[in-house]
């Protein structure tokens, strides 16, 4: 009988590091039966970790028929952390050398939560997170900035 402790209970992040790293090395990207296949998981381990990625814009897919391609969006590079609340932060990172051709360059904007339940040393969790592809960048701001002056009589410049 295996016994798992807390350390082996937690996010797997092991196995969330492993699928990274195989969807790096693809070209063409990989369904979760391939990614399985590969690390020699089981397919449902796989999908789980692979939502989880997906919730954290650290992986993208897309469908081709029944079947949905994952696929890694590259190496980013962290610019910001805002405070929300005491247990809510917005961490926001750079993507500007997407991995595929034909991609745009975006920011991440990721929401996490402080969980004193999470089994872990990193005790945040991501809430769900947001891509603005550079081409939209300039229109967010002017949204942003009205919404401020109009809703909340705050001055931006």
């Amino acid at each position: 009988m295996i016994v798992k402790d807390s350390k082996d209970v937690e996010y797997d992040s092991k196995n969330a590091r492993r699928i990274m790293e195989v969807l790096d090395l693809s070209e063409r990207g990989m369904t979760i039966s391939e990614l399985a296949k590969a690390l020699n998981l089981n397919r449902h381990t796989v999908t789980k970790i692979c939502e989880r990625l997906l919730l954290e814009k650290k992986i993208d897919y897309d469908e081709k028929g029944p079947a949905k391609i994952f696929y890694s969006i590259g190496p980013s590079k962290f610019v910001a952390k805002i405070q929300v609340s005491p247990i809510e932060y917005l961490w926001i990172d750079v993507f500007k050398n997407p991995k595929y051709k034909g991609e745009e360059p975006f920011v991440r904007i990721n929401q996490t939560k402080h969980d004193n339940l999470i089994r872990m040393e990193n005790k945040f969790r991501s809430v769900g997170a947001v891509a603005i592809k550079k081409s939209q960048i300039a229109d967010l701001i002017k949204i942003l900035k009205s919404v401020a002056e109009k809703e909340f009589g705050i001055k931006v410049d």
